[in-house]
């Protein structure tokens, strides 16, 4: 790229961010990281178990000991084989398996386990400290993933943000798989916007492993994967071919291998079996032929019945899926009553931007408001046109698919947008003149918008 004077990431993280060498980069992020769970501690040392974690805790034991997928399916299962692993080989007494007659029937026998069968405070500080290393972990993740696009001072200046943020909080040591999967979606995000534009096979991979370990974590990951693919062919066709060895065929062959290798990732966490258990045959609380036939949309209908005749995915994640297109998009037969008024199955569309704007602190919503008004303007350094573009988009299709669907969770399933949010926090705006790049035939569209030249070229 540098023969026609565009700078790629890898090199505008070097020329035009603060420059922190890999060990003072990891003692910072260690501290942030560090100072946001003991922050966490102290403020949600009081709380009790929310409504589903005794659900999840039990069902990642039952994976654990049996290697059987039937309990909780509605979640993939990366949080709970993860607390799961902790809580069984530190002592938890879990009943034989029996078949369930329902939904209802099945999370009364996960939460007798938990509060009746056992000590229900030893498995909460337990099941804590494995969310905090778990959620930290990923923290850490994400901050690489943010350096390895844009630079050291934003990746920091992102921790930050999330650090100071009450509901990271308070979601830093629940057993549930709302700011995992918004942690993972950010991370893939960003590793996409770096993969997609040097084709490397080890940025492709890492891109892959975010986005495979969001799909084993949460339903709505999907959302974040078919970005995913319109973002590689958009860049695949957009980014002019430079060098040897490269071309448009290739590029998207190594998409298809990102896509396989994704999948590859979520069948790992199902044990490569398409069943749930060893039995031969279906366990769910609900056969899964009605579960789809629940869901109202011919379309979604459609895919998932593809995705049960092609076993792309294991079967537990398909009844998951169904039941998330059901309850999540199509809408709960529950009355909702938001800002004063009563809704039935989905509330208003400006439901889940007041949520955020109410939830998110105003310090950091000016924050937030500050760089995207720097976005606009281009006031950021050159290079991060493209970057901050994607993100966006990223960011507002899952907007749009939560003001779509319904609304009875509140800020959790919104926690995704607060993590890219923490994206525009930029280490400090460019008001540097900026070279204007010549019209040129090789220089794509998203060339000229990640060097940010003059608006002429564009």
């Amino acid at each position: 790229m540098s023969e026609v004077g565009v700078s790629m990431p890898t090199e505008h993280g070097k020329r035009h961010h603060i420059h922190l060498n890999l060990g003072l980069f990891t003692l910072l992020l260690l501290l942030l990281i560090g100072g946001a769970i003991v922050r966490s501690a102290i403020a949600t040392r009081l709380d009790g178990f929310t409504i589903d974690e005794a659900y999840h805790i039990a069902a990642g034991v039952s994976y654990v000991r049996y290697s059987d997928f039937r309990i909780n399916p509605e979640h993939p299962p990366l949080v709970k084989l993860w607390v799961g692993s902790l809580i069984s080989a530190t002592g938890f007494h879990l009943s034989n398996i029996r078949p369930f007659a329902d939904k209802a029937d099945e999370r009364d026998f996960a939460e007798e386990n938990v509060y009746f069968d056992n000590d229900f405070d030893s498995i909460q500080r337990r099941a804590r400290i494995a969310m905090w290393t778990l959620n930290g972990l990923l923290l850490v993740f994400l901050a690489f993933a943010v350096r390895r696009t844009f630079g050291p001072g934003v990746a920091l200046g992102t921790l930050l943000f999330l650090a100071i943020d009450p509901t990271v909080a308070a979601h830093l040591p629940i057993v549930m798989t709302d700011l995992p999967i918004s942690l993972l979606s950010a991370s893939g995000v960003a590793l996409a916007v770096h993969a997609f534009q040097d084709w490397a096979w080890k940025d492709l991979l890492t891109c892959s492993l975010a986005h495979g370990l969001a799909l084993a974590t949460k339903h709505s990951a999907p959302i974040f994967l078919i970005f995913l693919v319109l973002t590689g062919v958009a860049l695949a066709l957009a980014t002019p071919v430079l060098r040897f060895g490269d071309s448009r065929f290739v590029r998207f062959a190594k998409l298809s291998g990102v896509l396989i290798a994704t999948l590859i990732i979520l069948w790992g966490f199902y044990l490569f079996r398409y069943a749930e258990s060893n039995l031969g045959r279906e366990v769910f609380n609900r056969p899964l032929s009605n579960k789809i036939a629940d869901v109202h949309s011919p379309i979604y209908r459609s895919v998932l019945k593809g995705m049960v005749s092609t076993h792309v995915v294991p079967r537990a994640y398909i009844w998951g899926l169904a039941d998330t297109i059901r309850a999540g998009l199509e809408g709960r037969v529950d009355s909702i009553t938001a800002f004063g008024r009563p809704y039935l199955g989905t509330g208003p569309r400006y439901f889940f931007p007041a949520m955020i704007a109410l939830k998110l602190p105003i310090g950091l919503s000016v924050l937030v408001l500050f760089g995207l008004f720097a976005f606009f303007k281009r006031l950021v350094f050159p290079g991060s046109n493209l970057g901050l573009a994607i993100v966006l988009a990223a960011t507002l299709l899952f907007l749009l698919v939560l003001a779509l669907g319904s609304t009875y969770a509140g800020i959790r399933h919104a926690l995704p947008i607060v993590v890219f949010f923490s994206r525009f926090l930029e280490d400090a705006p460019s008001r540097q003149p900026l070279p204007c790049v010549r019209r040129s035939g090789r220089l794509s569209w998203a060339q000229r918008w990640q060097s940010q030249s003059c608006r002429p070229c564009l």
